[in-house]
């Protein structure tokens, strides 16, 4: 006779509504979701998804995210690039947003207040308004 045990990853459900979409001038939305240790830095993202612009108001879902405390980035990338815009001093260009609605003042927000928990089969839902 075998035994075994099975082991199933916790895991949970991140729906994102993203308002503020200038949908005439298209692109994608770059949505990234990150940890504490690696917010906002540039592909150092947990999961990324990119969707093609189809209205002012949208939503993305990250499925089987990890039990955990994770801080969601959203910008429109207006030329698909993959790669957000800033001017000269570094601020962006692009519409950007943060989970919880976290203001940006003279920098990105800090994770506490862009921060949300995961836990195990549960869906958690946020709202990013695009600046």
């Amino acid at each position: 006779m075998l035994s075994g045990t099975i082991s199933y990853a916790q895991t949970g459900r991140l729906v994102v509504t993203v308002k503020g979409i200038n949908t005439t001038k298209g692109g994608e939305l770059a949505t990234a979701l990150f940890t504490k240790d690696n917010f906002p830095k540039t592909g150092q993202q947990v999961k990324g998804i990119y969707s093609p612009v189809t209205a002012d108001q949208m939503q993305v879902v990250f499925e089987q995210v990890p039990v955990g405390t994770y801080a969601v980035a959203v910008y429109q990338d207006i030329d698909s690039d993959h790669k957000l815009k800033t001017n000269l001093v570094g601020y962006p260009t692009e519409p950007l947003g943060f989970s919880r609605d976290a203001r940006i003042r003279l920098g990105p927000p800090s994770f506490s207040d862009a921060a949300l928990s995961i836990a195990a089969d549960q869906t958690v839902t946020t709202t990013v308004t695009l600046r």
